[in-house]
This record gives C-alpha cells, structure tokens and sequence, in this order.
C-alpha cells in the first residue's frame, strides 16, 4: 500500500512523490483532555489481537498519577498495561502516547499517523 505526496513546485509543475504508507498505525479519533480522567481513544489498523479476541480500538485513559491502555471492541473493553507517573520522565502526554502506542507489546508497535485536529498537550511534562 502507498500514499501519493503532491505538491506544487516554483515553476508551478506538479511534483508527485510516492511514499511507503505504515503498515500499522493508530488514528486519534476521541479525545477528552478537559477533565480527569484524560481519554484519548485511537483506531488500529490492522486489528490487534490479544487473547484469541481482535481489538480494532485502544484507550489511553491519564489519571493524575497513572495511565491505562485499555483495548476496546465495541462494547468491550480490555485493560492490558497499567503505567505509572514515576515511569514518565519529563515526556509530554503526546510523547507518552506515540511511546504507548509504539511498544513492542503491541506486535511491534503501532504509528500514530492522525490525531485527527485534537488538542494533545505536548508543552510541557505530562506530571
């Protein structure tokens, strides 16, 4: 699968570059971030399958001191990892989630590829 890049060049001819599109990658599609809990939710493509069950959706969900990584498929929800803030370092919510989401636990890892015009605080520490 591919991705076309276009563009228009100074002499105003169309520049076309074809670019390897990820083969896995995450797309914000909810996002929450005005209140605790802090609910970021992202479509994976492919599908990620745990326990014999395929999971199209993964929540991060930010407490104060804390993060869950929760899959989700419809109605179902699944909490896998569980990260605490002493773990964080001075990374951004949105580091915290493109390394989220990158673990190899996730059959090596997803790319984040739309976060989809979301507000994702990347400022200043996530603690």
């Amino acid at each position: 699968m591919a991705q076309r890049e276009i563009s228009l060049k100074k002499d105003e001819t169309l520049l076309v570059k074809w670019m390897a599109e990820p083969f896995r990658y995450a797309r914000l599609v909810r996002a929450v971030s005005d209140r605790f809990p802090r609910n970021y939710v992202f479509d994976l493509h492919p599908a990620f399958e745990y326990d014999r069950t395929q999971y199209a959706q993964i929540e991060i969900e930010f407490q104060r001191d804390y993060y869950d990584a929760n899959l989700m498929n419809g109605a179902e929800k699944e909490r896998v990892r569980s990260v605490g803030a002493s773990f964080w370092g001075g990374k951004t919510v949105k580091q915290l989630l493109v390394s989220e989401l990158a673990e190899p636990f996730y059959a090596d890892g997803y790319e984040i590829v739309d976060w989809g015009g979301f507000a994702v605080p990347d400022d200043h520490p996530a603690n």
